[in-house]
């Protein structure tokens, strides 16, 4: 073996051999400001920046849904007559259709 071995082997043996310590309790205020302090402990929670996320767009998507709702209240045409506003609506929805 060589020299180091024998001195890990004799560190090895010399541990075995010494009684195990006891772990004492911890004092009674650090248990007691540890469970104190556990209901409000924060999370490291990836989750948060996504529900940020996710508001933020919804909110984007509503202004635009509002946008376009008060868009489709708008007269297309203020100077056309009756008659060719519908004719003109006629021609787009026969446009849409396949």
């Amino acid at each position: 073996m060589k020299p180091t071995d024998q001195l890990l082997q004799r560190l090895l043996n010399a541990a075995a051999k010494a009684a195990p310590e006891t772990a004492s309790a911890p004092p009674l205020g650090l248990e007691t400001r540890v469970l104190a302090h556990w209901p409000r402990a924060e999370t490291d929670d990836e989750s948060d920046f996504l529900f940020a996320f996710f508001r933020r767009a919804m909110l984007c998507a509503t202004l635009v849904f509002l946008f376009s709702a008060a868009w489709s209240f708008t007269p297309s045409g203020a100077d056309m007559t009756t008659d060719e506003a519908i004719l003109c609506n006629y021609e787009a929805q026969m446009s849409l259709n396949p």
